[in-house]
């Protein structure tokens, strides 16, 4: 080799080691870089109301998709997965189960003996969610926490009744939240046959429908109901890896591997997960054919099938059943509040692909309800439920308040006390006609009375939520707290949050009066058992019957706690 070439050659070698070592250095900074945003992330995260959550729990499940692939019936919340809802008005916590049910605690397949089992089933009006964009915005992101979900209520209404106590010699009722976001008749027909039977339920309750007018909207011949969901499609794009399938797979991936795009999806609402695409239709301005309405109409029938198929599982299995079909904004015909009118300008729905949705969730109603008549069974139907109302309702298009949550759950109740357990209804069970005194918070108009006089400091236990500060009243003045709710009203329910663990006293009473001069107890705990609703330590009480109130005073046991409450809130 010449010196000419022996010089180039060791310049070119030169210049490999060089570009090498400056590519290592730029690949190390870049991930050194990415490396230091992920750990700033996890602290982010961990700092977070979304970090509390977890405490106690595997904290990368922070960072899974809030749902996962089930085959057998589409998708199922993620077990172990944890959220924190209401995070401006006081970090309430969510958390899945590991059987993928909504519940702080675990279910066991076997059931105890002494438990009476009944299964929940429906999409996000059951699961318990507030509104989807763009009406969370008008809503101030109003959320449904775990206390106000429908199942939950359920479960409080049926063990504080001593009629149904009685009907099941003493047995606690269990209620497992089955809702799935989402959900139509073919999933939940699909996920009792592969999964929910398997609990041994003593009752399942359904309450769906307004999902299904997504579903039934495809003007196809070949449109079949059991290959349709919200998943189907997007799993088979992921499997196929063509480039919509690579692009869901790459975001969920990033959320599932990452604490950055945790951070980021909790700042950003709930995404990102799997990107959703269209589902094959887009809304047009011509009216629909003859030739489309045939489809439609085909369409629905399958979702009566399946009602009928679900409620023919349930008989040869022996599970007494309530079906229902929720109310939908556009098919209610209540008198708008003023956010609600806010929420219909923006909440779409008029027309579902090319067909108008309250005339499409008429008809789907009443095929249902025609072919319940046919298979000698009942479905109840729920849509006008609302119609007499003058509270906020709706926060979009089918999601509802939390009042308007207990007043569903207090009317499904009614129907198993009649139709499954042969009971007649008490004159507290009759919804009122309009259901409007179920949605007070009577606490909220309340003056705050301590040695009889009024308090203008730590009235934050009076905004129907736990507040970051509350009342609290030093050791050493022992006292009591009066709550004057300015009028005689029936009460049944209670919310009591307390200041922290370390505050919670051991016995305490609450007493009511309708003219604040004698006094009849309404309730003693002696052995306080709080639950973790809230991001504080609570409780709450369902009674069997409503008892008229204007004063209610809560007083504890003199053991060398001071008083310290951050929520005291009374319902009908």
């Amino acid at each position: 080799m010449s010196s000419k070439e022996e010089k180039k050659s060791k310049s070119f070698f030169r210049k490999l080691v060089f570009f090498t070592l400056y590519t290592t250095f730029i690949v190390a900074i870049v991930f050194g870089v990415l490396a230091g945003l992920e750990y700033y992330a996890y602290l982010k995260v961990k700092a977070s109301p979304l970090g509390q959550a977890y405490i106690g729990r595997d904290m990368d499940l922070a960072r899974r998709s809030s749902q996962t692939v089930a085959p057998q019936y589409g998708y199922e919340p993620t077990p172990g997965f944890a959220a924190v809802r209401n995070t401006r008005l006081g970090n309430s916590f969510e958390y899945i189960d590991d059987e993928s049910f909504k519940d702080f605690e675990d279910v066991p397949v076997e059931k105890p003996e002494n438990e009476y089992r009944v299964i929940v089933t429906g999409g996000s009006v059951v699961y318990g969610r507030g509104p989807v964009p763009p009406s969370d915005a008008i809503c101030d992101y109003y959320e449904v926490t775990f206390r106000w979900t429908i199942p939950h209520i359920i479960q409080e209404l049926m063990n504080a009744d001593p009629e149904i106590r009685t009907k099941l010699n003493g047995k606690k009722v269990r209620v497992i939240n089955a809702g799935v976001a989402g959900y139509v008749y073919q999933n939940e027909l699909m996920r009792y046959l592969a999964k929910l039977r398997l609990f041994n339920p003593d009752l399942v309750i359904s309450l769906d429908g307004a999902n299904e007018v997504h579903t039934v909207a495809r003007p196809l011949k070949d449109w079949n109901y059991f290959t349709e969901g919200p998943y189907y499609e997007v799993v088979g794009e992921v499997m196929d890896m063509g480039p919509k399938g690579l692009l869901n797979y790459l975001t969920l991936w990033l959320k599932r591997n990452t604490y950055f795009f945790t951070w980021l999806a909790m700042n950003n609402g709930e995404g990102p997960g799997i990107l959703m695409e269209n589902r094959g239709f887009a809304a047009h301005p011509q009216d629909p054919t003859p030739e489309m309405m045939q489809c439609l109409n085909n369409n629905i029938r399958q979702v009566a099938d399946a009602v009928a198929i679900y409620h023919s599982t349930l008989v040869s299995d022996r599970v007494p059943h309530v079906f229902a079909l929720q109310p939908m904004f556009r098919n209610c015909k209540k008198e708008r509040t003023p956010i609600e009118q806010e929420i219909e300008k923006v909440t779409g729905m008029e027309k579902i692909g090319f067909y108008d949705s309250r005339k499409t969730y008429e008809d789907l109603v009443d095929q249902i309800s025609k072919r319940a008549q046919d298979g000698k069974f009942e479905v109840v139907d729920m849509t006008r439920i609302f119609d007499n109302t003058h509270e906020w309702v709706f926060t979009d298009w089918c999601h509802v308040t939390n009042g308007a949550n207990f007043v569903i759950a207090k009317a499904l109740v009614n129907e198993v006390k009649q139709q499954i357990f042969g009971l007649p209804l008490n004159k507290y069970d009759k919804l009122q006609n309009p259901p409007d005194s179920y949605f007070a918070d009577y606490s909220k108009e309340a003056k705050v009375l301590v040695d009889n006089k009024a308090r203008d400091d730590g009235l934050e236990i009076l905004k129907g939520y736990p507040g970051q500060k509350g009342l609290e009243i030093p050791l050493s003045k022992p006292s009591d707290v009066i709550l004057d709710l300015e009028k005689v009203v029936p009460v049944s329910r209670l919310r009591i949050v307390w200041g922290s663990k370390d505050t919670v006293p051991k016995s305490w009473k609450i007493d009511i009066s309708e003219d604040g001069q004698n006094w009849k107890n309404w309730l003693k705990v002696g052995e306080t058992k709080t639950d973790h609703y809230d991001q504080w330590p609570g409780f709450e009480y369902y009674a069997g019957a409503e008892s008229p109130a204007r004063y209610v005073r809560y007083s504890q046991d003199n053991t060398g706690k001071e008083i310290y409450l951050r929520q005291l809130s009374l319902f009908r």
